[in-house]
């Protein structure tokens, strides 16, 4: 996990020739190339032929490095222009009678016109050669650049793990320096605790992980969270991993002073709780009479109060300001599965609402579950309830439905007038848009739908 010096040179850590061979040049300049390298080629030709190592044929072997070089060097326009002024060099000096342009023999024009074939290959060949050396280093010197601004550590290591080149800002956080940290003894420098999450064995994707390293300044550990992203070769296998660090001490240990607070208070909330329902129980004056109503009074204010309290400890729970309704719709019937769990069919996909809503819904859940128990499908021994939600993508929004219907109990009476328990279900939907509220009483049991459109910016962002 260390990489190469990311100083952002020009060079970009190419070779010395791939740099000579990209090296901005002027018209002169390559007008010289051109010209220098015909006139090698004219030159060995001619000592060639001096002493006598080639007398028949077209002497054309030493001219064909010359156009590789010139379209390499100054482009492939050049190298076109190489090619031609070969061929009439070749034709007006080596070809018998020299210094004259009499037409070749036909053997020799055959071999003049393959030559020339295979050099426009060759032109054609190394001008594309020419361009990927250029897009290589180009891609080199963005990377490196990259590396040179950005805030984040970024190291390469082969696919074992080993660092085989130095990384000056690993030297700069962990004071270990090169080649100290090389091979695997980086590992050195991490928390022994977590040198085991920082090895993606197995892995072909991206890795992630967070570490504590060594810092150097303070002589103290430091939280670090690191993204690896996997090179294959072509058997698939892993060559090399690019990864990139950043420091997130500060975050980490005020995300894990937040959790704490958010512990303390779910703690706390419970505790109130708690001191409600029995201050509640126990007001009670010692000696009274019984009082059926103050029961069921007493009965109906502890129900709610506790669904409000779930309600609230779901909010806290999930560190944010919604709640899913799955999670509001069982921790609010907690009490009635304990012992009735196959009396309630609850189905639904993942839905969140903002906190008002949710506690709203917890309220509004408990009332029918009560209802069902005293007067309905759960006050006799088949009968069952069905709870299920939907969210379907609306123009505004997104239209969320919520059913309760109970089956197999007595027949249900439409009251003659509207009771609390009533009013509450209505306010579920009050603080979202084209709320309404639907109860129904068939034979074979109550219906209960609240549908609403919850706006897309009510939903929670991803963190």
């Amino acid at each position: 996990m260390a990489g190469r010096s990311g100083d952002g040179s020009a060079s970009g850590g190419q070779p010395p020739f791939v740099l000579f061979i990209l090296r901005p040049r002027s018209q002169a300049m390559r007008l010289a190339w051109l010209a220098g390298a015909l006139a090698v080629a004219s030159l060995i030709t001619a000592l060639r032929l001096q002493i006598g190592l080639g007398t028949s044929g077209v002497p054309l072997v030493f001219f064909l490095p010359a156009v590789i070089a010139v379209t390499l060097i100054a482009s492939w326009e050049y190298g076109a222009a190489s090619l031609a002024l070969s061929i009439a060099i070749v034709w007006f000096a080596f070809i018998p009678p020299p210094f004259s342009f009499v037409v070749p023999a036909r053997a020799q024009v055959i071999t003049i016109v393959l030559w020339s074939t295979v050099s426009v290959l060759l032109v054609a060949i190394t001008y594309f050669l020419r361009a990927a050396l250029s897009i290589s280093m180009r891609n080199e010197q963005r990377y490196r650049r990259l590396m040179a601004v950005t805030s984040d550590i970024v190291w390469v290591t082969d696919g074992d793990g080993n660092v085989n080149d130095p990384h000056p800002s690993w030297t700069r956080v962990t004071g270990m320096a090169w080649p100290s940290y090389g091979g695997r003894n980086w590992l050195d420098a991490v928390h022994e605790d977590d040198r085991g999450r920082l090895r993606p064995d197995g892995v072909k994707g991206d890795h992630f992980a967070e570490f504590r390293l060594r810092d150097a300044n303070a002589d103290d550990w430091r939280w670090y969270r690191s993204r690896a992203v996997a090179l294959t070769g072509p058997g698939g296998d892993v060559e090399e991993w690019i990864t990139a660090m950043r420091d997130v001490h500060e975050s980490k240990l005020a995300r894990e002073q937040g959790e704490l607070m958010i512990g303390e208070a779910r703690h706390r909330l419970k505790n109130l709780v708690t001191v409600i329902d029995a201050l509640a129980k126990n007001s009670r004056q010692k000696g009274a009479p019984e009082n059926a109503h103050l029961d069921a009074y007493l009965k109906r204010f502890l129900g709610r109060l506790h669904a409000l309290g779930a309600a609230g400890d779901l909010v806290l729970a999930g560190q944010h300001q919604y709640v899913e309704i799955g999670a509001v719709v069982r921790a609010t019937l907690a009490p009635f599965l304990e012992e009735n769990a196959e009396r309630f069919r609850i189905q639904g996909a993942d839905v969140t609402l903002s906190e008002a809503t949710g506690g709203n819904l917890a309220l509004a859940m408990h009332e029918l579950a009560t209802n069902a128990i005293k007067y309905g499908a759960l006050s006799v021994p088949d009968g069952y309830v069905s709870i299920h939600w939907s969210d379907e993508p609306a123009a505004d929004g997104d239209r969320v439905a919520i059913e309760w219907k109970e089956h197999g109990g007595p027949a249900p009476v439409r009251p003659e007038r509207e009771g609390f328990g009533g009013r509450v279900i209505k306010t579920v939907p009050v603080r979202e848009k084209n709320g309404e509220v639907k109860v129904e009483y068939p034979e074979d049991g109550l219906y209960c739908r609240i549908a609403f459109t919850k706006s897309q910016s009510a939903s929670p962002q991803p963190r």
